[in-house]
């Protein structure tokens, strides 16, 4: 029904355009621009819901009760006010900046929502909190479900305020984003042994279907509870294999009047189908690309064993940061292909899963993770920056020695109202023999588009000498959102500014060096002839996170690539 739906809008919008280019008298301008309206925020609707976690459970209807006794008025019902065209959704951390006017409604799913400057409408906030600067203004009504609001002195909130429970919403989402505010860390660098969905599915070429149940890792930042356990297990019906882990980690709310801060021990046991490839795509959409295209982007091996680990995570209105240091005992062996079935794909066949040595790796990790990014009503803004330094010693008990080093920084700056610039710079290093799954890869989807997958660069020698040791990628983005033509009498601003115009360019390389050389040596003598390069065009939804488009390799003649994701690369 949804899919019959969706071709419907998009026949719809087609009409409406031709509608709206043709209409010469006021009043049919007037009426294609409200039904033009109205399609665009659904198409949007549709995008949005598409690409959000794959677990949505239908809460029952119940009645809205509204707490406020500053205003005589309803409760306006969530999903209605999201339905309006002037309405801006959101679903990350959100500022609306001091010097700001955002004309229309705000609704902010999943995190917090801070107003400095003006609200021109009214703002629900569903699992976060609302905060209001001293010289915020909201002109509607506040509404937060399972949060708080919070008003500095001189702040401004013209309507009823409201704060309801999700028992008593009609809010659709899944349960477990009623609590996010409270018991969520919103940052992108958390791994998927610890933010697993309530039902595990997936499929790929090593498992086939796995299907599973599984429990997110909690923050309890206000000290609700001092104890969290997490973990997940399902099985894999092609590899006829269970996998799955359990963490349990003691915390310690370091609550201040700035933030909140936690203090953490853990330890956390697992049997896991795992892979390297975690930055690179989302396990839901490699599921996609596998069951619909044929394709899998992912190569996995097998790990068991256990890790302990100290940790340290801070979360305030726009910065989030965790600092850990993990121990780990870990013992690897390979996976072999189970299925070579797809819906769609024709001919294609699953690539062969790369064999690995079987070993033992017993490590030492430190992390450091910083994250500033807020969302504005006009894009992202910000800095995040990962850090990870992994020694593996003979004399831990395993059978590797290596060091390996990467650092992955990102960058989202608003260029005006209507463009963003955002750059993603990932390198690595490493000292010692690296096996195969600590080996750097680059080519195809997330790092350089219109490359062959994990192809080898041109400096590349045989598979059977040095391991790549060296890496290098720049990732870039020039974001234009469609509503930046309105000046076109022609252009249908009611429809295209809900989604954005980019173009995208990577470059890359990875190099063999010996392995005695130091990690910060290997890298003299670089030159541009050794990077790999491409220049690519695509449109997507407002966030980003559904895209499609193509791109093109800008050193030889070669095919254009076509590109679709339904999750941000980066």
């Amino acid at each position: 029904m949804k899919t019959n739906r969706s071709f419907g809008l998009i026949i719809l919008a087609a009409s409406t355009i031709v509608l709206t280019a043709s209409a010469q008298d006021d009043q049919r301008e007037k009426r294609a621009k409200d039904i033009g309206d109205r399609i665009g925020t659904e198409v949007e609707r549709f995008v949005n819901r598409f690409t959000q976690r794959w677990d949505a459970r239908v809460e029952d209807d119940a009645s809205v009760q509204d707490t406020s006794q500053r205003r005589v008025r309803q409760a306006v019902d969530w999903e209605d006010l999201e339905s309006e065209s002037d309405t801006h959704t959101y679903s990350t951390a959100t500022l609306v900046a001091d010097s700001e006017v955002v004309n229309g409604n705000i609704v902010v799913k999943g995190a917090d929502l801070t107003v400095a400057g003006k609200v021109d409408g009214d703002v629900v906030v569903v699992g976060g909190n609302l905060r209001v600067r001293d010289r915020g203004v909201i002109t509607g009504n506040a509404r937060v479900i399972n949060g708080d609001i919070i008003k500095d002195d001189g702040a401004t909130i013209e309507g009823y305020e409201d704060r309801t429970s999700a028992q008593s919403t009609r809010y659709r989402e899944p349960r477990r984003r009623f609590t996010h505010g409270a018991t969520s860390f919103d940052v992108p660098w958390l791994t998927e042994s610890t933010s697993y969905e309530n039902v595990l599915f997936r499929y790929n070429r090593v498992e086939g279907l796995f299907l599973g149940l599984g429990t997110e890792k909690k923050y309890y930042w206000e000290g609700q509870r001092h104890w969290n356990a997490y973990g997940s297990v399902g099985y894999g019906f092609k590899s006829h294999a269970w996998r799955g882990n359990l963490g349990l980690a003691r915390q310690f709310a370091l609550r201040n009047s700035d933030g909140h801060e936690l203090l953490e021990l853990g330890v956390e046991g697992y049997s896991l189908t795992d892979t390297k490839d975690q930055w690179i795509i989302h396990p839901m959409e490699n599921t996609l690309a596998a069951l619909l295209m044929h394709e899998d982007f992912r190569d996995y091996f097998k790990r068991e064993g256990y890790t302990v680990h100290v940790a340290y995570y801070s979360a305030r209105d726009n910065f989030r940061s965790e600092a850990s240091v993990a121990y780990s005992a870990d013992r690897y062996d390979s996976l072999s292909n189970k299925v070579d079935w797809a819906l769609f794909g024709g001919d294609k066949r699953f690539r062969v899963n790369p064999a690995i040595q079987p070993d033992r790796i017993h490590n030492i990790t430190g992390s450091l993770g910083l994250n500033t990014v807020t969302r504005y009503s006009g894009g992202d803004e910000g800095w995040n920056i990962t850090a990870t330094a992994e020694f593996a010693k003979r004399s831990y008990g395993g059978d590797a020695e290596f060091d390996r080093y990467i650092l992955d920084l990102r960058r989202f700056q608003p260029l005006g109202r209507y463009e963003n610039f955002n750059i993603r710079v990932r390198g690595g290093s490493a000292s010692g023999v690296l096996p195969q799954q600590r080996v750097f890869d680059m080519g195809g989807l997330g790092t350089l588009n219109a490359f062959p997958f994990k192809s080898q660069p041109r400096n590349s020698q045989p598979r059977n000498s040095q391991p790549r040791n060296r890496m290098l990628l720049m990732n870039a983005e020039l974001v234009l959102n469609g509503a930046a033509l309105d000046d076109l009498e022609f252009w249908p601003t009611w429809l295209f500014r809900h989604f954005n115009f980019l173009l995208l360019s990577d470059a890359g390389f990875t190099r063999s060096v010996p392995t005695r050389l130091d990690p910060n040596e290997g890298f003299d003598g670089v030159t541009w002839k050794e990077f790999r390069h491409d220049v690519g065009i695509a449109l997507s939804n407002r966030t980003g996170s559904f895209r499609i488009g193509v791109a093109w390799r800008t050193d030889v003649a070669a095919p254009v690539q076509f590109i679709l994701r339904v999750n941000r690369p980066f």
